[in-house]
């Protein structure tokens, strides 16, 4: 009676037992895996291991990339200045893709732009109250059908950086957008674009603006769209189409107080 005890069925058949054996294995080897290869190598691995965790079910796991980033030697305004803003074309182009669903890239977007507002409200002022307003002002747009806001934040901190007072309108219809411009004396109207059917849609709106405000100031294109720069320009009757922050400044003539750095550090 005591060795049939020993002898008890374990309820898989002795063809099972391998099987799950090699599963369980194969299952701790991966998780061996993720944990010695989990920090990324190159500055590729660590933007797409940030979306990733932007995208994640987890509140946190983007905090916990950013410190491991900041520990890796990347100081806090790389980070602000360079990852986040190609964090945000890449959630674009997963999204583009199809390699991220709607609500994962939402809720990764909104998470960017929480940090946007996070660091622009730091009392330390570190990398935006860097400079000092020269008294020329800027209308960021962003259509009510862009989805994400989150390219005219970012473009709309880097303008900021470089002296001048943005306006943000979000979600205007073409009046109110035309009312602005009349009411207000902008240097420069920036609108964002992250896709040809946006641009398409852009174009109404730049029509709209033309036909009703005698004095249009420079109106400019950016965003994901804008690396079909000619074919942008053409489409939507804007007088530039910018990759940069730097680059729209340097186009329409406006002042600037950060000329020390290159177009490459300022998108």
């Amino acid at each position: 009676m005591g060795d049939k005890s020993e002898a008890e069925p374990s309820g898989l058949s002795e063809d099972q037992e391998p099987a799950l054996r090699n599963l369980v294995e194969s299952a701790l080897r991966r998780v061996a895996s993720v944990k010695t290869s989990s920090r990324p190598r190159s500055r590729n691995e660590w933007i797409e291991h940030f979306c990733e965790a932007l995208m994640s079910e987890s509140e946190t796991s983007h905090h916990a990339v950013l410190s491991a980033l900041v520990s890796s030697g990347v100081t806090s305004e790389e980070v602000f200045q360079s990852y986040v803003p190609d964090a945000a074309r890449r959630l674009g182009e997963l999204w583009l893709n199809d390699q991220a669903t709607f609500v994962e890239v939402t809720v990764g977007a909104s998470r960017l732009q929480a940090l946007f507002r996070r660091q622009g409200s730091d009392a330390s002022g570190r990398w935006l109250d860097r400079s000092i307003p020269l008294g020329q002002s800027v209308l960021m747009i962003t259509p009510q059908y862009e989805q994400h806001s989150l390219g005219a934040f970012v473009a709309a901190d880097n303008l900021r950086r470089h002296g001048l007072w943005v306006h943000m309108a979000i979600g205007l219809n073409y009046q109110e957008i035309a009312e602005m411009i009349i009411t207000s004396r902008f240097a420069m109207v920036g609108i964002t674009a992250s896709t040809w059917n946006s641009v398409e849609k852009t174009a109404k709106i730049i029509e709209y603006i033309r036909a009703n405000v005698e004095e249009v100031p420079p109106i400019v294109i950016g965003g994901y769209a804008a690396s079909d720069r000619q074919g942008v320009e053409k489409l939507s009757g804007a007088d530039y189409v910018v990759m940069s922050a730097r680059e729209a400044i340097e186009r329409c003539g406006l002042s600037t107080t950060v000329e020390s750095l290159s177009v490459d550090q300022v998108t």
